[in-house]
């Protein structure tokens, strides 16, 4: 039986043409996994399914909504990463106050968002995703992963018809990867479920068929098992990126005072009332290393670099020295970050100013999360340099909101390079980029690392997603 029918539709989005008409079954229990490179238009076709976008002609029909009803809030829900916006109001909150005690006690639990929803399988679906360990944690402290469980768990307790899932196992680590992906199967038998990835290595289990998308064309629909088999196929859906220049912008700032010790922590512990996330920590980062940060969801990574990069006022209490100057002892936090270009997906959730592309990378010589002020010519350029270098110059007047999520993240990283710092410090940084660039993303880092006395630290789950660049891991238990 048919679940989803797009028969000739001609979708109206502003800015977005897709080529041809979309024609397009799929049936119950199908489960299938819309798959294409960043800003194919996966995210966009699923828009269409969810009722987002007006229909100029043809035919949309639902098996479980009356013939010529399109949309029924509620009935069809993507889950995504920007999800996270309808649980909370995030324009009211900004990144470090994820660091700041005083002022977290101002949003939200899980357990006070647990409380609002009604759902006789609430405790069912708390327990398949490991949710009691989160119950004191406010909304704005959860990791990337653990914000992910949250997020998909309250979905599942929504009962919707349909759930589309964009990306469900970024910021996830091994293990809660695997269990996820064995929860799709488990309940296949009670919830239709779409996906949206940009590598095939990531297609659910429980996916029958595939349907790819290229060019903002969407293909036909083919079986998981002929498209994993065909190689050149999967490789025609990805094109291969033509970068002429990939030479890294000079360092913005070169009249800084050099330097031994990028980072010392010495006996760091961080505590809060019902956990411990590390005691007696020790590590120290000298000049030109590069390492791998590791560790699971929640044990801290994001707070312990938060340490590193000036965010988290808990630092002033403890011994702390970065670029040879102990903190306290009377620089800025401008000062700490002028050194260090950040990415991490707890940053990106903030980012929620829609301004043009090359803005928001230009706010990259600023440390500023958007842009606001003026930027000369040569700033502008630099922006566009290396947004070309990622090969994202075609986004430079795009909205950066407006852009899909893979998008953003190659924008953000090219945001967190612009400056060529002494530091760089990557968290996930190739979360949601489809295998092309995921590898151009590692062979830009390996060449920023062969520049002299260049740092790296740089945090990921996934073993393959490491550059061959590092050589030292630190891990988290």
């Amino acid at each position: 039986m048919n679940l989803v029918n797009l028969i000739n539709v001609e979708p109206f989005i502003y800015g977005v043409c897709f080529n041809g008409k979309i024609n397009l079954s799929i049936l119950k229990g199908e489960n299938p996994t819309i798959i294409g490179a960043n800003g194919a238009g996966k995210s966009k076709l699923a828009d269409i399914i969810c009722g987002k976008v007006t229909i100029k002609s043809g035919e949309m029909n639902f098996s479980f909504l009356p013939k010529g009803v399109l949309f029924k809030k509620g009935t069809i829900i993507k889950a995504g990463f920007e999800s996270a916006y309808t649980m909370a109001d995030y324009s009211s909150m900004y990144y470090q106050q994820r660091f700041n005690a005083t002022e977290n006690d101002f949003t939200p639990t899980v357990l006070d968002l647990l409380n609002k929803i009604d759902n006789p399988k609430k405790d069912f679906w708390i327990k398949k995703l490991k949710l009691e360990s989160l119950f004191n944690k406010h909304l704005i402290m959860l990791s990337s992963g653990e914000l992910r469980r949250f997020l998909i768990a309250n979905i599942l307790m929504q009962n919707p018809e349909i759930i589309i899932f964009d990306n469900p196992f970024i910021g996830l680590d091994i293990d809660t990867k695997h269990e996820l992906n064995q929860l799709f199967t488990e309940i296949a038998n009670q919830q239709e479920m779409i996906f949206i990835i940009p590598d095939p290595k990531e297609i659910p289990d429980v996916s029958k068929s595939v349907i790819p998308v290229k060019n903002m064309q969407v293909l036909s629909k083919i079986s998981k098992e002929e498209f994993l088999s065909n190689k050149e196929f999967q490789q025609n859906l990805f094109p291969t990126l033509s970068i002429k220049n990939t030479t890294l912008p000079i360092p913005e700032h070169t009249d800084l005072k050099p330097f031994n010790i990028v980072a010392k922590l010495s006996n760091i512990t961080i505590k809060y009332p019902t956990r411990t996330l590390f005691e007696n920590l020790n590590w120290t980062i000298l000049q030109g290393e590069k390492w791998a940060l590791t560790g699971k969801n929640g044990s801290g990574k994001s707070t312990l670099l938060s340490l590193i990069t000036a965010d988290n006022p808990k630092a002033y209490n403890m011994d702390i020295t970065l670029f040879d100057k102990k903190r306290g002892t009377g620089e800025s936090i401008w000062d700490i970050k002028k050194r260090i270009g950040y990415i991490s997906s707890e940053m990106h959730l903030f980012f929620r100013e829609n301004q043009p592309c090359i803005k928001v990378v230009a706010s990259g010589l600023f440390d500023t999360q958007g842009l606001y002020r003026q930027c000369n010519e040569n700033q502008y350029e630099k922006a566009l340099q290396i947004m070309k270098i990622f090969g994202i110059e075609n986004l430079a007047n795009n909205l950066f909101l407006k852009t899909s999520d893979g998008e953003q993240r190659l924008v953000l990283l090219a945001r967190t390079m612009i400056k060529n710092p002494d530091l760089l410090i990557l968290d996930e940084p190739l979360h949601g980029l489809d295998a092309i660039n995921k590898n151009h993303a590692k062979n830009i880092i390996n060449q920023y690392s062969m520049q002299k006395n260049r740092t790296i630290i740089i945090v990921t789950h996934n073993p393959e997603n490491i550059p061959e660049c590092i050589t030292k891991k630190f891990e988290l238990l």
